[in-house]
């Protein structure tokens, strides 16, 4: 019999399902996962939104999945850590998964004292996923510059583990600088909440963020078999095992019609039973690209869980 994977749900980008002034439904959405046994919830990140955010136009069906150039710069985008933090309030076991926080656009202590505190008082269930990002005029209204995204990053994850350890903390590098610095609160999980590494690939970049800092990862590209080799071998020489790492993937939506929410038992049998067979250990699924009704969510999360457990 197959394993069961953990499942989760993506709670932004919901304008297909909510309206903007009911965005507190995402609260009960999330109380109504934790109730139907989801191991998590996913929120996603952005600051700002340029003018050419949709440059390769919208999906076809609204619902459809929001990648890099086809999200309007108008879309509801409320604060990851403060829609993080109210649903910390309203839960007591889910797990919380700040997916692609844009760590370079704030300062790493800023990112290091918010998720520690977050960390502390959701009881050690923080999940972390920093990227880079793709979207230049977004760094640009911050005044960063785009270019420097990926180095910026290094030194963020870097930083932020200092400040989750260590007290006081000193680092001297290309961005940041400071000395005998006290950052508080911290974290109740012993290194810090944990930390997914994500990529477009499986870049020797990456792979060396994955060593040293990660628990898991996502890239958009899947990674070839030599990638994955040269991950193994660069987790053996940091003393650390591949399957230290959780897999997982996202159960795509198939749509019969542009103008429809997405056909469940195709987007299952297409998506969700490879992912299984492979013997994937997470499945994340966003509840807006299958219903248009906050009431049906409950009856909508129940009926993942029952077919998904079918497959087993």
């Amino acid at each position: 019999m197959a394993k069961k994977p953990k499942l989760t749900i993506m709670l932004s980008e919901l304008d297909t399902l909510i309206k903007p002034e009911e965005e507190r439904l995402v609260l009960d959405f999330a109380r109504q996962a934790e109730d139907a046994g989801y191991d998590g919830i996913h929120i996603l990140d952005h600051v700002v939104m340029g003018p050419s955010s949709c440059f390769n136009g919208p999906p076809e069906n609204p619902r459809g999945l929001r990648w890099v150039g086809n999200q309007a710069p108008d879309q509801q985008m409320p604060s990851q850590i403060v829609m993080m933090s109210a649903i910390a309030a309203v839960t007591t076991r889910i797990r919380l998964n700040a997916t692609a926080t844009l760590a370079p656009l704030r300062h790493p202590l800023l990112n290091a004292k918010q998720w520690a505190t977050l960390d502390l008082i959701s009881g050690g269930r923080v999940t972390i996923l920093p990227i880079g990002g793709w979207q230049k005029e977004e760094y640009e209204a911050m005044g960063i510059p785009h270019e420097e995204r990926g180095r910026r990053l290094d030194e963020q994850l870097e930083i932020m583990r200092l400040a989750w350890t260590q007290t006081p903390i000193s680092y001297d590098g290309e961005f940041y600088k400071f000395k005998d610095i006290y950052v508080m609160p911290k974290p109740v999980q012993p290194n810090g909440p944990e930390i997914f590494i994500g990529g477009d690939k499986l870049t020797k970049k990456v792979v060396a963020r994955i060593v040293k800092y990660g628990s898991g990862f996502t890239v958009l590209e899947p990674p070839t078999p030599e990638r994955m080799a040269y991950l193994e071998q660069e987790m053996k020489k940091a003393g650390r095992s591949i399957s230290e790492l959780p897999t997982g993937g996202m159960l795509l939506p198939v749509f019969d019609d542009p103008k429809k929410v997405a056909n469940l038992e195709r987007s299952i049998e297409t998506f969700a039973a490879p992912l299984i067979a492979r013997g994937a250990d997470s499945i994340a699924i966003k509840p807006s690209q299958f219903i248009d009704d906050p009431k049906d969510m409950p009856g909508f999360l129940r009926e993942v869980d029952r077919r998904i457990e079918a497959l087993l």
